[in-house]
């Protein structure tokens, strides 16, 4: 267990899952292809009919990129996955979440690792959230069905406690459905009270996640 009460990055720090790109990193990618295109093609030296056709051929590029993008979100494919936490007074939605499965090997129980944070990106989101379990299912679409005691860490903001499980406690998480085409996996969250690192309390009263899987490492 961290030692939660040197840093309130205790939680960020706790592990090294492999980050996918932020939220925005499609609309980064569109409006990049234009200055990029440009570029190139001032740097070869051609002349203003090749230049009007390369700018006609960068636009209806970037329109056919933007159209895909929108037309994703409009469809809701999920990007970071999702995680919903009943807590009181209201429930809080945290817009990212992750699942690492990683084999320790020699015969060892596998490691399951849910974040809703990137933990090697620049800048932290939070709330954030940690489960760590452990599991004899060796490939994350087998999780489907299974039921995984898992350690729970929680923390609102930067500069807020970290809340966790208490000794010999764990949360129940509930694997439901796995889809192959977003390689996501959803999962119910069982009911469970956290003591904070300033000995206070959190009640989770269950919850639901997507989780993106992320990595699969054997």
């Amino acid at each position: 267990m961290p030692d939660t009460k040197n840093s309130s990055r205790a939680l960020i720090n706790f592990v090294s899952p492999s980050g996918g790109p932020p939220r925005n990193a499609m609309g980064s990618r569109i409006t990049m292809v234009l200055p990029c295109v440009l570029v190139l093609v001032l740097a070869s030296g051609c002349s203003k009919e090749e230049m009007n056709r390369a700018l006609e051929t960068a636009k209806s590029k970037t329109r056919s990129m933007t159209n895909s993008a929108v037309g994703a979100l409009e469809e809701g494919l999920p990007e970071s996955g999702e995680v919903t936490l009943t807590l009181e007074p209201d429930p809080i939605v945290i817009s990212q979440a992750e699942l690492n499965l990683i084999s320790t090997g020699d015969g060892r129980p596998n490691v399951i690792q849910i974040t809703t944070y990137a933990s090697d990106a620049f800048a932290r989101s939070y709330p954030a959230l940690l489960l760590h379990g452990i599991t004899n299912i060796s490939t994350a679409s087998n999780l489907v069905g299974e039921k995984v005691q898992c350690d729970v860490y929680y923390q609102e903001s930067e500069i807020s406690p970290i809340a966790m499980t208490k000794p010999g406690e764990a949360m129940t998480v509930a694997f439901q459905q796995y889809n192959p085409t977003d390689k996501t996996l959803t999962a119910t969250l069982g009911i469970i009270s956290l003591r904070g690192s300033d000995d206070g309390a959190t009640q989770i009263k269950g919850g639901d996640l997507m989780a993106v899987i992320r990595e699969e490492t054997k």
